[in-house]
């Protein structure tokens, strides 16, 4: 019997995977992926993806939240619309929420706004929060800090940071999510100096598909689920451990930090 994976992070309804979708989904199912947990960028595809949660249950989970690249389009009513679609049990995390210094697609202040909203919801429901941070850190441990003064539910989805960053996140109480950015050779040091010092009670796993594609996959361009065990084999190497141990290990913290049935 093969390891049983938890992709605590897709984007199933991106426009890369509209034309096969299902397919993309069994190869994962046939992969030993047997979880997955769909990113919301919206309120909208959050109720898209509550319908995908229908089609599989106990198979797809999905959260629900603004991406900071859509702050400037979130509504006066955030707060209330977030309170109300989190009412489904199929959602298990508040977001994917945070900040966006890299790119701006939305203004600074606008962001700022609607991931204080997404915290303040986080703290009053009690769920945990699926976490975004790019060129942004400081700002982002001070909105978290703003509002909470006890251990944060969470992850740092994506983390592509340094050492002290990492430490950072972990004394706050976050767990760590680790994609394909380990991978690629020309950007992963920090990183892999990080995850060395990793604690397995914090780590999880992620493809982030369709993005993200492991460099050793040079044929394809699209990232699928049925890939994370390239991210498990990569990370178990860099934090010199055996691959079903982590693995094992972020099954656990997947099904702790987001409550699942596993």
């Amino acid at each position: 019997m093969g390891i049983d994976y938890i992709d605590i992070g897709v984007n199933l309804l991106d426009e890369a995977f509209k034309k096969d979708l299902h397919e993309v989904l069994d190869r994962a199912f046939n992969s030993n992926i047997d979880i997955l947990i769909n990113t919301s960028s919206s309120i909208e595809e959050a109720n898209q993806s509550l319908e995908l949660t229908k089609k599989y249950p106990s198979k797809i989970y999905t959260t629900a939240g603004v991406h900071p690249h859509n702050a400037s389009i979130a509504s006066d009513q955030l707060k209330e619309e977030l309170i109300e679609v989190l009412q489904n049990d199929c959602i298990v995390a508040i977001g994917e929420c945070g900040l966006d210094y890299c790119r701006n697609f939305s203004p600074v202040e606008k962001q700022l706004s609607v991931f204080k909203t997404h915290l303040e919801v986080a703290k009053e429901t009690g769920l945990p929060l699926f976490l975004h941070q790019r060129d942004a850190h400081e700002d982002f441990i001070n909105c978290l800090n703003e509002i909470f003064n006890e251990p944060i539910k969470g992850v740092a989805h994506c983390f592509t940071g340094n050492t002290e960053q990492m430490k950072t996140y972990l004394d706050m109480g976050l767990y760590i999510g680790i994609t394909g950015w380990i991978c690629d050779e020309r950007r992963n040091q920090e990183l892999i100096r990080a995850v060395k010092q990793l604690p397995l009670n914090r780590v999880l796993i992620e493809t982030d598909s369709p993005y993200l594609i492991p460099r050793s996959l040079k044929k394809s361009r699209r990232n699928e689920p049925m890939h994370l065990p390239i991210v498990a084999m990569k990370l178990a190497e860099e934090m010199n451990i055996e691959a079903s141990r982590l693995v094992n290990h972020a099954r656990e913290n997947s099904i702790e930090l987001f409550g699942l049935s596993g």
